[in-house]
């Protein structure tokens, strides 16, 4: 299957390190989808239980994961969580069979990033991945500059303001992942005014 990439989209999943927890019950549908996304992403983890897939995470700045979810198996809601408590700007997608209320609300609590229902077609789940690294691209970018700043402020503005920007970013997350193309310079561009933004603020506390 062949799936064309523009150049800066080749640099973005070249920029990035993805996690897939790609467990024992899912294995063998899997294997295919992970040979073709090998084709793309340079740094590919691949783990097939919760506790290789730790492992192989520890010490290592994982921008995506990629995990079934069952509310019947308890690791599986916990793993995302264990992620984010050590990769807090990692974005999760949630790639699974289960399509009902119940995991979706579950999900939501979770806040994870991106909802899959399999079967999803392979260029759909790339340009879901590629919004991501660009977000990740994008954090790491401003991190990496060295801003300075002299305004500090009260506990309790930190915290509005805080809660103002993580609320945007959300809506703006939810505007990328419908790949409306004629949105999608707009929506990038704002993305990368949130986080800096967001930098910004938190040197400012």
């Amino acid at each position: 299957m062949e799936y064309e990439l523009c150049e800066d989209n080749a640099d973005l999943l070249n920029s990035v390190t993805v996690l897939f927890l790609n467990n024992q019950d899912s294995a063998g549908k899997n294997n295919e989808l992970i040979n073709l996304m090998s084709e793309y992403i340079k740094n590919l983890i691949v783990a097939v239980s919760y506790s290789e897939a730790k492992e192989k995470a520890e010490g290592k700045d994982i921008d995506i994961l990629i995990t079934d979810f069952n509310l019947a198996d308890s690791e599986s809601t916990e793993f995302p969580v264990y992620i984010r408590r050590h990769n807090p700007s990692c974005s999760i997608i949630i790639y699974t069979d289960k399509n009902d209320p119940d995991h979706l609300l579950e999900a939501i609590n979770l806040k994870v990033d991106k909802y899959l229902i399999k079967p999803c077609s392979f260029k759909d789940f790339m340009n879901v991945i590629i919004s991501f690294a660009e977000y990740a691209f994008t954090l790491k970018s401003l991190y990496s500059a060295h801003i300075e700043s002299t305004t500090h402020l009260d506990t309790e503005s930190y915290d509005t303001i805080s809660q103002s920007i993580d609320e945007l970013r959300s809506v703006i997350s939810k505007m990328a992942s419908q790949h409306c193309m004629e949105s999608l310079p707009i929506i990038h561009t704002v993305k990368g005014v949130i986080e800096k933004l967001k930098y910004l603020l938190k040197n400012s506390y």
